[in-house]
Formats: structure tokens, C-alpha cells, sequence
């Protein structure tokens, strides 16, 4: 096929100039068809991947860029594709041993008909400028703007391009398995595959036969990343064998072992239930999930999030949380994490009947034996955290919205450690 079918016609007949403009910004620039191909990729992009123009055009972009087989997990193009919308994420990676946080905007141009031709993507780091203020970060189907999962994606972006075995520590939905997946997509084995192994004791208690023995999982991921869910529950025969295999590094196909539990590994190593010389395979690349009430100044950009994918999933009228519901959500346990907030948005946006989603959508109570003093505490920063949130960090703007003097604001907001710099980068699909 010729590379021609793939050019934008604005870019080379209408507006030959524009090509010259896109050369010239320091950004990363491409653009890309319905069909994820690349038509066109500015001097920056030629220049990061080292190939001519004429090299890319045709191809893949999830192929071109980051060498996958599927388009990645991170990828927002779907969303510009379909809905037409303009969205801006932010993500982490590491070069050449040196974490960097970029910025990636992408948007659709329209054809006469007004149907989306092509989308663009414009990558832009912002490590300087994002020092010291943390940005909204996305990683797959994990998205935080919370200090409290920072440490997340700076562990992603320094264990990416490592295989050495990670252990995963957290409540059940804390989001292990999608940490696991957008692990596995960043680093060189993506191409190779990504298998789940329950680790459920069988009538022997013990699972290594499908593990290890012919056929099984570590035989079919070479190459690729192993996810052990439960690995606690692995028998004593598989524990050693597993202790043994990652002891060795003859075998440069072995799979990369990501093991993942919600029990305390430590305490049962000291109990003599888990191995100590496995724990020491993982002890350096231990990471623990915090759970949603840890992190509960990511329950309404979550919420949003959720909004935003179920409404055109089920054609639900919601657009976002009324403040009762999201005064619900706020001093809700969350003893479900993440999972449970996605089911319960989804449900929500089939019983919405308009704009808003209601207290009596969502269908989780509150504790009723909570001080009413930690009630009223955990409304109001959800209600400032909205406010700052819809006014991307200007305190006067959100002093108005929330009906507060400034200095009143200033004096709750040192209160709740709310800082003006965390909101000023979010989106306005996330406000």
C-alpha cells in the first residue's frame, strides 16, 4: 500500500506550510488514523525513533513507538476516535536510568462531515516544570493525582526496563493485576506474553505441577511475564522450586515473576508459612498498593473517570456526582477499593435519570458510629478538594464557589494539606 493514502490531506495541499510549523516545536508530534496507523510524525518524533518519514508512515503507531504488538494500555486515542474528545494525561518513564514525566495531548481533527479522520498526539516533557508538584499520572487502568500514590509510578518508571521478580502487597481492588499489566506493557518483554497463575491450593496442596511440570505456565510465559495471584497460597514444594528458578541466571527466557498478595509477606515469613529465601527474591522490589481510604483525594477524579467510560458505555445522561453523592462517596470505608467504586459508578450511571448522579444511585451507606466532628471533617475537604478541582488551583475562583474568604480558604486548606499546585495540571475532562 502506498504511503501516500496515509498523508492528511490539510497537511501536504491545503496548508503546505503546517509541516514546516510541526517541524519546528520541540514537542514529540504524530498523527494517526482511525486504524492506529501513523500519516505523519514531525523533525522531533523522526529524530527520537531515529527514522525518516517515509520509515514509519503505514505502520502502527503502538509498533513504531514502543515496539508492541497491541495497542498499549496507556493509550488514549480510543476515546479521540470515538467520542471526539480533547484529553490531556500525564505519565512517567524512565530513560537511560533517569525517570522523566511528560505530558501527552491528544485531539481529533475533523473531516467535512464532521467525522474524526485523525488524531494527534503531542508529547511533551515536563519534568522541570513538574518538580516538586505532583501531576495526574496514568499508568493502564491506574490513574492518581494523590501524593500517597506517587511512589506507584516512580517504582513503574525505574522497574520498567528490569526483570527482576516484584512482589505486590494490598487490599483486594487496589489495582495489583492492572499495576502488573502496565509493568509488563512498558518493559522490553511486551511483546512476549502476559499470563495469570491463581496460586489455589489443590487436593495436595500444592499447585506446582501446573506451574512448572510440562506444559504449564512458566513453560508457556517465556519470554513474557508471570503474574502469581495469591502467591502466599503456593504450596511448599512450589515455593522452593519457585525460590530456585529465580535463583538462577543461566536462562535469559525465564519469565518475569510479578507475585501478588493482600497478606502481610513478612509476617509470614516469620511464621515460617512463606520462604525466607523466596521473600529475599522480592525483598528489594516490594511495593504496597495503598488503599482508596488512603488516597480519598483521588475519589473524585476517579469518580469522574468512571463517569466518563460508563456513560457511553450504557448512554447514561450522567455527567458527574452531585454534592450529597460525592459527600457519600467521600466518607465511605471503601472496603472494595477500587473494583467496588467502579461497579458502584456503573451502577449509577444506569440509574441516572439526569446530569447528575444522585445520593439514592449509588447504593453504599456510610458508617453510622463515625464522630460526627470526622464526618463533618471528611465532607468538607471533599467539598474544597471539588472546589479546587473545578477551578484548577485558583484559590480566588474556588474562595467564590465555595463561599469562603480567601483567607478562610487559605486556613482549611493548610488543615487538609491541600496545596493550589496539585490541582493547576488537571484537564478539563477531569474537572
Amino acid at each position: 500500500m502506498s504511503p501516500r493514502r496515509f498523508r492528511p490531506p490539510a497537511l501536504y495541499t491545503k496548508a503546505p506550510f503546517l509541516r514546516s510549523v510541526l517541524d519546528g516545536m520541540p514537542e514529540s508530534v504524530k498523527i494517526i488514523d482511525p486504524q492506529y496507523r501513523v500519516v505523519f510524525v514531525n523533525e522531533m518524533s523522526r529524530k527520537n525513533l531515529d527514522m525518516d518519514l517515509n520509515e514509519v508512515r503505514g505502520k502502527a503507531c503502538y509498533q513504531s513507538f514502543y515496539g508492541f504488538k497491541e495497542r498499549c494500555v496507556f493509550c488514549n486515542m480510543t476515546k479521540v476516535f470515538e467520542r471526539g474528545e480533547e484529553l490531556v494525561s500525564y505519565t512517567t518513564f524512565a530513560q537511560k536510568g533517569v525517570t522523566r514525566n511528560f505530558q501527552v495531548s491528544v485531539f481529533p481533527l475533523f473531516g467535512a462531515n464532521q467525522k474524526v479522520e485523525y488524531a494527534v498526539e503531542v508529547v511533551k516533557d515536563v519534568t522541570q516544570i513538574s518538580k516538586g508538584a505532583p501531576l495526574p499520572q496514568s499508568a493502564g487502568k491506574i490513574s492518581s493525582r494523590d501524593k500517597a500514590f506517587g511512589l506507584v509510578f516512580d517504582q513503574m518508571a525505574q522497574w520498567s526496563d528490569e526483570d527482576h521478580p516484584v512482589l505486590l502487597q494490598g487490599e483486594k481492588g487496589t489495582g495489583k493485576k492492572s499495576f502488573a499489566k502496565a509493568l509488563h506493557q512498558r518493559s522490553p518483554r511486551a511483546n512476549g506474553p502476559f499470563r495469570i497463575f491463581h496460586c489455589v491450593a489443590g487436593s495436595s496442596g500444592d499447585s506446582s505441577d501446573s506451574l512448572f511440570g510440562a506444559g504449564g505456565a512458566w513453560e508457556k510465559t517465556q519470554g513474557g511475564t508471570l503474574y502469581l495471584d495469591d502467591i502466599c497460597r503456593l504450596g511448599e514444594t512450589g515455593q522452593k522450586t519457585l525460590a530456585s528458578k529465580l535463583a538462577g541466571s543461566g536462562d535469559k527466557d525465564r519469565p518475569r515473576v510479578i507475585g501478588a498478595t493482600t497478606l502481610d509477606v513478612y509476617g509470614m515469613v516469620q511464621q515460617e508459612i512463606f520462604r525466607l529465601d523466596l521473600y529475599n527474591r522480592f525483598a528489594s522490589h516490594l511495593l504496597r498498593l495503598p488503599s482508596l481510604r488512603e488516597r480519598r483525594q483521588d475519589l473524585p477524579f476517579l469518580a469522574h473517570h468512571f463517569i466518563e467510560t460508563f456513560k457511553v458505555l450504557t448512554g447514561s445522561p450522567a455527567e458527574k456526582l452531585g454534592k450529597e453523592a460525592l459527600c457519600q462517596l467521600m466518607t465511605y470505608g471503601w472496603p472494595g477499593n477500587i473494583r467496588e467504586l467502579e461497579s458502584q459508578i456503573e451502577r449509577a450511571c444506569l440509574l441516572a435519570t439526569g446530569p447528575e448522579i444522585e445520593k439514592l444511585d449509588i447504593a453504599i451507606t456510610p458508617p453510622q458510629t463515625a464522630r460526627l466532628g470526622d464526618l463533618m471533617n471528611i465532607t468538607e475537604q471533599a467539598y474544597l478538594v471539588d472546589a479546587l478541582t473545578k477551578t484548577k488551583g485558583c484559590l480566588k475562583d474556588a474562595s467564590e464557589l465555595a463561599g469562603l474568604s480567601l483567607k478562610t480558604l487559605q486556613r482549611k486548606m493548610r488543615r487538609y494539606g491541600l496545596k493550589p499546585k496539585d490541582f493547576r495540571n488537571i484537564s478539563p475532562s477531569e474537572s
